[in-house]
This record gives structure tokens, C-alpha cells and sequence, in this order.
């Protein structure tokens, strides 16, 4: 009888025995299975790309900057590498890359616009609201965008910062408020040669003695509203003065 129960026992333990080994088994053989299909065939090989958000950037150069390309599977590529790569274009303000299975990638891009120009030894250096060269390029044409004089620099390239040169923020507190406000669309020109008095010449030929960059948001949101007086009430401006007190002076044609 103890002989009989001792059997019983080890034909038991064989068989729970043989169930793991099948199972583990089972297991190796699917983790194989679909390693071979995600890695060995073409099911997930990238046939599509979608470039969103660029309209400075054509689809080329961003998927090139990617490092993304068509044919090669989709879980081979490194979407942080791939955005890394495309921050080092000067234009990108942004990036991300999704995977949309499949066969599928998305890669969606925030871009600089670009706001002003710097002269530059017979070159235009065009920046963004945050200071970022965003190309340099010949003075070929006339561009329609604000010019900026006054500022001394050495040895550019796309994608340096100009602001980050100067002592304090406030030039750049100048062109990110007066781009969110929209007051830079009506400036041609601002120069800031002498530090203690701005000069800004506005599309329509009043010219600005803007003083010192101290309290930059008052004094533009100030300018703004001035400027929205004059049109309103349609004066004959010449000049707007900061730099003469605590409130400015409007000089019009009759004074």
C-alpha cells in the first residue's frame, strides 16, 4: 500500500514536472513569435511619414533631421535622438515623434517665426522673438520685416542667442511683449545705439524717443495705446517723446 502511494506521488510530481517545461516552453516560443514578427518582417517597417506644424521647414529636411527613415522598423528608431537631432535646426522651436502602428510615424514641429533683421557686414541675420539666429542670408531684396541697429556682434551663426549677450533681459522683454501685443508689426525699425535713449521708427514715419529699457511692458503698452489715439482721433504726429519726463510728449505737425 506505501509502495502504491509512493508511485502515486512521483507520477504526480512527473507530470507537474512536464506542465512547467511545456509552459515554459510555450512562453519562449511566444516571446519568439513576436519578436520575429516585430522585428523580422516588414509588417512594421515604416512606409509612412507625416510631417505636422512646419510651414518655414519642407517635409525633407525635417524627416532627414529625424533620423527617421522609410523602411526601417518602427521600434528600431529613438524618438528622443530623433528629437534631439531636429532641435539642432535652428528653425525648431519644438518637437515630438509618434509612433502610430503599424507602419506609421508622426513628427510634429513647433517653428521660430521669424520677427526683425540684423545688418551684419552686408548680410541680414534674422532672429526670432527670443533672440535665436535663424538663418543669415545676403542683402538681396527688401524685407518686409523690422530692422534692428545698434547691436554689436561678433562671429554669428544660426542658432546662437543675441540676447543672451546683453546684461539684463530687457531687450528681450522688448520683442516677446511687443510680439505678443502685436506693436512689433508696427515698427520698421528700432535702434539701440545709445542705451540711454532707444530710438524706434514706426511704419508710418513717427519716430519714438523711447528712453532707457526700464519698465520695458509699461512704456510699450503705453506706446501702444498712444498709438491707437492718433489714429483714432487722426493727429498729425511727428514725434512720440519718452525720454523728457514721467509722461510722454506727442509732437504733431502744428507745433
Amino acid at each position: 500500500m506505501a509502495k502504491t502511494k509512493r508511485t502515486t506521488k512521483r507520477s504526480k510530481r512527473r507530470e507537474r514536472n512536464r506542465k512547467r517545461i511545456l509552459k515554459l516552453f510555450l512562453f519562449v516560443l511566444t516571446i519568439l513569435a513576436i519578436y520575429l514578427l516585430l522585428f523580422k518582417t516588414d509588417l512594421f517597417n515604416i512606409k509612412r511619414i507625416e510631417v505636422v506644424g512646419n510651414q518655414k521647414l519642407n517635409e525633407d529636411q525635417i524627416i532627414k533631421a529625424s533620423l527617421c527613415r522609410r523602411g526601417e522598423n518602427i521600434f528600431n528608431i529613438s524618438k528622443k535622438k530623433g528629437v534631439e537631432s531636429l532641435m539642432q535646426l535652428p528653425y525648431i522651436k519644438e518637437a515630438n515623434i509618434e509612433r502610430k502602428l503599424p507602419d506609421k510615424l508622426i513628427i510634429e514641429v513647433v517653428e521660430r517665426r521669424e520677427i526683425a533683421i540684423i545688418p551684419y557686414i552686408g548680410s541680414y541675420i534674422y532672429i526670432d522673438e527670443e533672440g535665436y539666429i535663424l538663418k543669415i542670408e545676403g542683402q538681396n531684396e527688401e524685407v518686409d520685416l523690422l530692422r534692428i541697429d545698434g547691436i554689436k556682434l561678433e562671429n554669428p551663426n544660426p542658432g546662437d542667442n543675441l540676447f543672451h549677450l546683453f546684461e539684463n533681459d530687457s531687450i528681450m522683454e522688448f520683442f516677446t511683449f511687443g510680439n505678443s501685443s502685436n506693436l512689433l508689426t508696427l515698427i520698421k525699425r528700432v535702434d539701440f545705439a545709445d542705451k540711454d535713449n532707444i530710438i524706434i521708427d514706426l511704419i508710418d514715419g513717427i519716430k519714438v524717443a523711447f528712453g532707457t529699457l526700464d519698465d520695458v511692458k509699461y512704456k510699450l503698452s503705453f506706446l501702444n495705446k498712444i498709438i491707437e489715439d492718433i489714429r483714432e482721433k487722426d493727429i498729425k504726429a511727428k514725434q512720440i517723446l519718452f525720454d523728457r519726463g514721467d509722461n510722454p510728449i506727442v509732437v504733431t505737425d502744428d507745433r
